[in-house]
Order: C-alpha cells, then sequence, then structure tokens
C-alpha cells in the first residue's frame, strides 16, 4: 500500500541503513543535490549512503566524506535491466528519488527495494510507496531537493550550500591540461579568466564575439605591474568548434581541445579568478569552489537556479520583466544578445571591489 502520509515516512528513514539516492542527471542539479547528502548523513550517522547517477557524474561526487558508494548506470534501455540486477543485490533499505521522472520510479520500484520515497506527481505515485506531495512551482531544485529532504528525515534542512571537494586525482589532472601555468600544490593563486560559453541549448549561449571581447578587456584588467591573466575557454565535446573560435581569437587555451573533464574542471575553477558563464552547469561547481562568477541569463529564468553564493554577479537580458512573469515564457523579449559586453566589465568591476572589501574584513577581524 502507498503511504502519502508525510509523519511516518521519517520513521524509516531514521531506521535505514543501507541508503540509495538517486541523482539528478544535469551537472547543476547534482551539484545542487550535495546539501541533501550532506543532510542524510548528518541525519543517520554509521548508515552506508550510495548514490546512483550518470558516469559523467561520479567526478563532482569523488571526495565527498558522506559518499560511502558511486553506482554509475542507465535508468533506459538495455542498460537498465543489468543496472536493476546490480542494484538488487546491494539489497538497500530505502531510496530517495531526487529526480521527479516516471522513468526514475519505475527503475526504484523494479529494484525491488522496500522503501521507495520521492515526490508525489506525473502519474508516478503508484510506483512509490511513500510519495512527497509538492506542488509544481517557480522554486529552485535545491530548494525543492531541500524539502523532500527535510521531510524525508522529519529534520529541516537549512543549509543548502553546494559542497564539492577538489581532489589529489583532479589536481594532478588539472596540471597536465594547464602545463604552461604551473602551480605547486599548496598554493591558492587564482590567476585565469576563464570562459564557459556552451549551454545545452543555442538560445542559452551568449555570442561568442561578445565571449572574446570580455575576455581580453577583462585579461587586461589587473593590478599595475602585473601581466596579462591568462584565458582559458572550457566546454563538453560538442562544443569543441565554439571553445576553439573563442580560443583562438581572445588567445586563450582550448580546455575542450585538451579533453577537460569534470574532475580537472573542478581543480581549475579552484585558481580561476573569475568566470564567466551562461546558465549551465560549471557556475554551480564555481559557488562550490568559492569561484567569483558572472552568470548570463537569456530566456531561463535564474530563479531556477539560485546559488545563493555571494560571490556571483548575475546578469538577466531582461531585468524589467515583473516578476508574475517567467523570462521561459518570454524568449523573444529575453534573448541573450541583450547582454552588452560593457554588462559584463561593470559587472567584473563591481565584483572585484566586492572581493577587496571582503579581503579586508577578514584581516580587520
Amino acid at each position: 500500500m502507498r503511504e502519502t502520509s508525510q509523519s511516518t515516512f521519517p520513521i524509516l528513514a531514521k531506521d535505514a541503513r543501507n541508503i540509495l539516492v538517486i541523482l539528478p542527471s544535469w551537472v547543476g542539479d547534482a551539484c545542487m543535490a550535495t546539501p541533501v547528502l550532506r543532510h542524510l548523513a548528518q541525519h543517520r550517522p554509521g548508515a552506508r549512503i550510495a548514490v546512483f547517477g550518470r558516469a559523467n557524474l561520479r567526478p563532482l561526487m569523488d571526495g565527498l566524506p558522506w559518499v560511502n558508494s558511486f553506482q554509475a548506470g542507465a535508468m533506459r534501455g538495455a542498460k537498465a535491466i543489468g543496472e536493476v540486477r546490480r542494484i538488487r543485490a546491494e539489497r538497500f533499505d530505502a531510496v530517495l528519488l531526487l529526480p521527479n521522472s516516471f522513468r526514475s520510479a519505475a527503475f526504484a520500484r523494479l529494484s525491488g527495494i522496500a522503501h521507495r520515497a520521492g515526490t508525489d506527481r506525473d502519474g508516478r505515485g503508484w510506483l512509490l510507496n511513500h510519495g512527497f506531495a509538492q506542488e509544481k512551482s517557480l522554486q529552485s531544485a535545491a530548494a525543492a531537493y531541500a524539502s523532500l529532504a527535510s521531510w524525508w528525515t522529519g529534520s529541516p534542512l537549512t543549509d543548502q550550500h553546494i559542497e564539492l571537494r577538489v581532489t589529489e586525482q583532479d589536481r594532478s589532472a588539472a596540471e597536465i591540461l594547464l602545463p604552461e601555468l604551473p602551480v605547486k600544490a599548496h598554493e591558492a593563486h587564482r590567476d585565469l579568466i576563464l570562459l564557459n560559453p556552451g549551454a545545452n541549448r543555442e538560445d542559452k549561449r551568449w555570442p561568442a564575439d561578445h565571449f572574446v571581447q570580455a575576455a581580453r578587456a577583462l585579461s587586461l584588467a589587473r593590478p599595475a605591474g602585473d601581466p596579462p591573466r591568462p584565458i582559458a575557454v572550457n566546454g563538453g565535446p560538442s562544443e569543441a568548434a565554439l571553445c576553439a573560435e573563442i580560443a583562438k581569437k581572445s588567445g586563450g587555451i582550448d580546455l575542450c581541445a585538451r579533453g577537460v573533464m569534470l574532475g580537472s574542471l573542478k581543480a581549475i575553477l579552484q585558481r580561476t579568478a573569475l568566470l564567466v558563464t551562461n546558465d549551465t552547469g560549471p557556475r554551480h561547481i564555481a559557488a562550490a569552489l568559492d569561484t567569483p562568477t558572472i552568470a548570463l541569463f537569456g530566456p531561463t529564468d535564474c530563479r531556477w537556479t539560485p546559488t545563493d553564493y555571494p560571490h556571483e554577479r548575475r546578469i538577466i537580458s531582461e531585468p524589467f520583466l515583473t516578476e508574475d512573469r517567467v523570462a521561459d515564457d518570454h524568449a523573444a523579449l529575453c534573448t541573450i544578445d541583450r547582454i552588452s559586453v560593457g554588462d559584463v566589465l561593470h559587472a567584473a568591476h563591481t565584483l572585484h571591489q566586492s572581493l577587496v572589501t571582503h579581503e579586508r574584513s577578514k584581516i580587520s577581524r
């Protein structure tokens, strides 16, 4: 029988000793899931917490002290049958589903795990035996995950900051990618201007020539007497041509061509002076690693993915859109090319001033 009470399931969560958490598929959403993992470990010390997700997400979980194992796999196609068998063999007590998809609920049901918890929506409630009633609304994934985890544990999740760890393997991989920019492991030296010009949709991408112009100006905006800051361009395999174009025109290092992965990207972001990025996963990694960031928003509403990170400046293409309207529903009005290079340079200047003030306040304490 399916249980929808929001008071009984936390008792089951408290008793679980072998817990599986199914991660969302997108990099940014997976980053926003880390507060849930931390919360579970704090709520259930001694329990084994495993996560299941796409193989490319493993580097994000590497080094996190609350993740006991990473189960890489797919929930669709012929491979899903083998994944179900493998998960069954692990004999998990409970599974918490962070994705809202029907597929993830079906996968959890087939896995044979006794206690299956997740949001009860989109016709998948019968696949769960503990469904959380959560209305569709304009809220971030982090807030939605926090509500679900608070109900699941019976304890409020109040700390929603993203947390990732950079491993020695990550640092070694980054040094291989950037041999011309050696940094000793013990030095916290931020020297890069990092561009992230890609996105999963063309209309979320700031124009390539804008990235080039901004990068050139930002590289030269350094303390008197210092050499220009090096520029690097990050992207995935599908963004290779875009990264190559911007790297060539800006005189930057093409990390995409050198085979950057999420692990090496973590280490690179840890030494980045400024990240300029579209609304995509690396901005969430940057928030976890205290990397100053300028995030650009066109036809996606920034309220879906707030990071609550003080060193991020969000630039939206239509700042006068009323609060009752969502940018996603007004694509023609919120084209990302409305953001000018001057907007980015101004944001970089104000962010730099804020960082200087922040550092001075730490010294004076």
